[in-house]
């Protein structure tokens, strides 16, 4: 095993694998070892001899324009419900919410830019490039619980 997984786990996420081994438990990658530990309920009661943990690189942090959330289809939808509001509850014929293409592009684009600014990502990393799996004995997990 490299060391390096365990000394500079900055660099690395770190997910314990199911008991079937074809999955990371809860699907979920953690930022230290300990926090991949953590949502393991059966580790403290059953203390199983070895534990296995998929190790892959951190990525970047994530932004939250990259959910896509706020794509061409989102903005005319609410576009859509903002016009029928207007039109319902006071302008019968209103046009008001009518946007040109590259007009709701420019609205996506500053809905995003503003979310990325704004909402704070510290601590929340994509998950990179698969390394590997590693043992780690009772001895070892033990220390991160």
């Amino acid at each position: 095993m490299n060391n390096d997984y365990l000394d500079n786990q900055d660099k690395y996420m770190y997910g314990v694998c199911c008991r079937d081994k074809k999955d990371v438990y809860e699907r979920t990658y953690h930022t230290t070892i300990a926090d991949a530990l953590s949502v393991m309920p059966f580790l403290e009661e059953d203390s199983p001899a070895e534990v296995e943990i998929a190790v892959c690189e951190r990525g970047d942090l994530f932004k939250p324009s990259e959910c896509n959330a706020f794509d061409e289809d989102a903005i005319t939808g609410l576009l859509a419900k903002s016009k029928e509001k207007v039109q319902f509850d006071y302008f019968s014929e209103a046009e008001l919410f009518d946007l040109t293409d590259e007009e709701i592009q420019e609205l996506r684009k500053l809905i995003n830019d503003f979310l990325d600014q704004k909402i704070d990502t510290t601590g929340y990393y994509k998950v990179g490039k698969f390394i590997e799996v590693i043992t780690l004995t009772r001895e070892q997990y033990t220390k991160y619980l």
